[in-house]
């Protein structure tokens, strides 16, 4: 892209070629971080402590929203020079996981205000809903546990049981799990790997700007609709 990914508006209600779909969604399949739960900040204090407490050279914020949703060695590997990926991939990612373990306000599951009126919504509807996240299984278990969420999820699959995003695997995977085709699936993500994830799925696509990517971003992806944030859901099913 030729701009910033996180520059531009966030408050973009566009219906670009929704409506025709919203009759035959029988589930919707969120991402997590950024998009139900705010801890875009988490992640990035995270990964700067733990790029410090090994000296290497700190990834500032910008770079580090660019890996959000990729498998977390993967990501943090691509933050790193490539001469020391060999020498500490492996080091940085367990330092990772244990700056995540050992600090609350780092590891607390954030839910942005809205997230219970809209999933308690869907669930009245009869929508399944589903979690399609780069979180590792035991991440998402987490989150599950310690929120809501647990009480709304009916599958979900997580990064470290298939490639990363934007390869569709996890949205069929998704699929499969819900007994549903990817058409019957709304995906809804505040990246552009969540996007395209989708699309390269065949579900049905809503971007949201309250996470990583700007709604001018997302806009060039052309999801099939685009909210300011997911609790606007309410208003389109």
């Amino acid at each position: 892209m030729t701009f910033s990914f996180v520059a531009g508006r966030r408050d973009l209600t566009v219906d670009l070629s929704f409506s025709p779909f919203k009759g035959g969604i029988k589930a919707v399949a969120f991402d997590l971080d950024g998009t139900l739960c705010d801890s875009i900040g988490q992640i990035v204090q995270c990964a700067q402590l733990s790029f410090k407490a090994l000296n290497l050279p700190c990834p500032n914020e910008l770079a580090i929203k660019g890996i959000i949703g990729k498998k977390l060695q993967e990501g943090l590997e691509s933050l790193l020079p490539p001469d020391l990926v060999p020498a500490f991939g492996d080091k940085v990612t367990q330092v990772y996981r244990d700056t995540f373990a050992q600090l609350p306000e780092i590891r607390e599951t954030r839910l942005f205000p809205w997230v219970p009126a809209l999933l308690a919504h869907l669930k009245d509807r009869g929508l399944k809903i589903a979690f399609a996240s780069g979180k590792s299984r035991r991440g998402i278990e987490r989150s599950l546990n310690e929120s809501i969420l647990g009480d709304y999820c009916t599958v979900y699959c997580a990064g470290d049981e298939v490639p990363s995003k934007p390869d569709p695997a996890m949205a069929r995977v998704v699929a499969q799990r819900l007994h549903l085709p990817c058409a019957a699936i709304l995906g809804v993500g505040d990246a552009g790997m969540d996007v395209e994830l989708f699309q390269n799925a065949s579900c049905v696509s809503c971007g949201v700007q309250s996470g990583v990517w700007s709604g001018e971003a997302l806009l060039q992806l052309k999801p099939n609709l685009l909210l300011p944030h997911a609790g606007a859901l309410m208003d389109f099913l």
